[in-house]
């Protein structure tokens, strides 16, 4: 048989379980921000790396280590999407914020 819950158990498990965004965008708009940041990160990849083969060409015939070597030597920009926080650590952020801004 299911047991039913208090009112009180349900806040408390909400507050441990639903999560809310804390970066600076709405729900909607981090949707599309993932998308482009992870667009940008290839793009100035694949540019980087294609910059290094152009360096490369314009020397002597490249042999398939220096050009292994080039690509490998390219670096990524760092970038990871930040998870979600509980609905009660946001709500305590938030508070914080909201004490910060009243007290300057």
């Amino acid at each position: 048989m299911k047991r039913f819950r208090t009112p009180q158990e349900k806040k408390s498990l909400s507050y441990a379980h639903d999560c809310r965004n804390v970066v600076a965008e709405s729900h909607w708009g981090a949707r599309d921000a993932i998308a482009k940041r992870k667009q940008w990160v290839n793009q100035s990849y694949r540019k980087a790396v294609q910059q290094r083969l152009a360096r490369l060409s314009g020397a002597l015939p490249a042999d398939g280590e220096q050009v292994e070597s080039a690509v490998a030597a390219t670096q990524r920009h760092g970038w990871r999407k930040t998870p979600d926080l509980p609905l009660g650590l946001a709500l305590l952020v938030r508070r914080s914020r909201q004490t910060q801004d009243g007290a300057s």
